[in-house]
């Protein structure tokens, strides 16, 4: 997967436009659990880069983030004929993807800034790109240093835009426990990031 299914990864979240139209999942959906694998790629064409996106926010780490996305879709082909369309297909992909995330906190690994393929294109100044960088390699430091649960928290809330019902339920916790996750994120970013913070 090249560089650019992981373009703004530290920006808004980006759900598949068929996040719109349920039906069109659930016919791919029902043509993949009879077998049909030109839909499943289609479904994997459709819903690659949102699960992308949200494990690399989650690791930090493109090949960990593959390994995730692998995993998903892997899942999703074992059990499509388990599949409820009550349920969007995004929304069902975001399950896997969260707890295939949360599984890697078993796995030893190392801390990783971004890489540079994953910043921001440059604005033309010099000194503006080195700062930006600076911010996107502590940022991602920042957030690889969390506990697992609480990484999950922040990138759910604020990186992808769920609400904090949303994320308490992805992340099999009460609406309380989530936003103390949030809470003692934060305060860990700030603490983190401080010195970005008050540079002249």
């Amino acid at each position: 997967m090249k560089g650019e299914e992981y373009a703004g990864a530290f920006g808004s979240s980006s759900l598949p436009a068929s996040v719109n139209d349920p039906a069109a999942d659930d016919g791919l959906v029902r043509l993949a659990a009879a077998g049909d694998h030109q839909a499943f790629a289609e479904i994997v064409r459709v819903h690659q880069r949102f699960v992308l996106s949200l494990a690399y926010r989650f690791l930090g780490s493109r090949e960990e983030a593959e390994e995730v996305a692998q995993e998903v879709f892997l899942k999703l082909w074992q059990n499509a004929r388990r599949y409820k369309p009550q349920t969007k297909l995004a929304a069902y992909l975001r399950t896997l993807a969260v707890n295939a995330c949360l599984d890697m906190k078993r796995r030893p690994r190392l801390v990783v800034a971004m890489p540079e393929e994953y910043e921001a294109p440059s604005a033309g100044d010099p000194a503006a790109d080195a700062a930006e960088a600076e911010t996107r390699r502590a940022l991602g430091a920042a957030l690889q240093s969390l506990p697992p649960a609480q990484r999950m928290a922040i990138v759910l809330f604020h990186l992808e835009g769920l609400s904090v019902i949303e994320a308490a339920n992805l992340l099999g916790v009460s609406r309380k426990a989530a936003e103390s996750l949030l809470s003692r994120g934060r305060a860990a970013l700030r603490h983190d990031l401080a010195p970005l913070l008050v540079k002249p």
